[in-house]
C-alpha cells in the first residue's frame, strides 16, 4: 500500500479524508523507472491510471508535433484510459527523469470501490475529467500556436 501522505499529494485525491485515502491506497502500488523506460504503449489494454511521485513522465504519441504538455510532472496522474472504456491507452508512456516512481493504481479495483463508495467516485470522477478538459485545452492551444507558425513559414 502507498502511504497517505503521498496519495494526499495526487491532484485528484487531494482533500479525501484519511479512511477514503486509505481505501484508494488498497488498489495501489508503487513502482519504478529508469529514464528511457517504457512504462506502457499505445494501443495496449489500460488496466492502471497513474500519479507521478518522483520524477516525469513523457507520453508520446504517433502526431506531426512533439507537444511539450505531455511532460507529466510529479502529484499529476496520467493512464486516464483506464478508467473510461475501451479501456485502450492513446499514447505510450516513457520515464523522463533519470529516476521515476509512479504510484500505480489498479482501475478494476478503484471501480470496485466507487460501487461500495459512490461519492468517492463522483468525486475522483470528477477531478479526472478536469485534468482531462486541461490537459486537453493545451493540447488545442498547441496545436493551434503550431498552425499559426507554419502558415506564418509559408508566407
Amino acid at each position: 500500500m502507498v502511504g497517505l501522505d503521498a496519495l494526499e499529494k495526487v491532484e485528484i485525491l487531494g482533500g479525501l479524508d484519511d479512511r477514503l485515502l486509505s481505501a484508494v491506497g488498497n488498489c495501489c502500488t508503487e513502482a519504478r523507472f529508469q529514464r528511457g523506460d517504457k512504462i506502457f504503449g499505445a494501443g495496449e489494454e489500460a488496466p492502471y491510471l497513474y500519479a507521478v511521485m518522483e520524477g516525469k513522465v513523457e507520453l508520446k504519441a504517433d502526431l506531426q508535433y512533439s507537444l511539450q504538455e505531455n511532460i507529466v510532472q510529479e502529484n499529476k496522474v496520467f493512464g486516464w484510459p483506464s478508467m473510461i472504456s475501451p479501456n485502450v491507452y492513446q499514447f505510450a508512456a516513457y520515464s523522463a527523469s533519470r529516476s521515476t516512481k509512479v504510484i500505480r493504481i489498479d482501475a478494476a479495483c478503484l471501480k470496485r470501490l466507487f460501487e461500495k463508495e459512490p461519492e468517492l467516485g463522483y468525486t475522483i470522477m470528477s477531478r479526472l475529467l478536469g485534468v482531462i478538459g486541461h490537459r486537453f485545452h493545451l493540447l488545442q492551444e498547441e496545436v493551434v500556436r503550431r498552425r499559426g507558425q507554419d502558415a506564418m513559414n509559408r508566407w
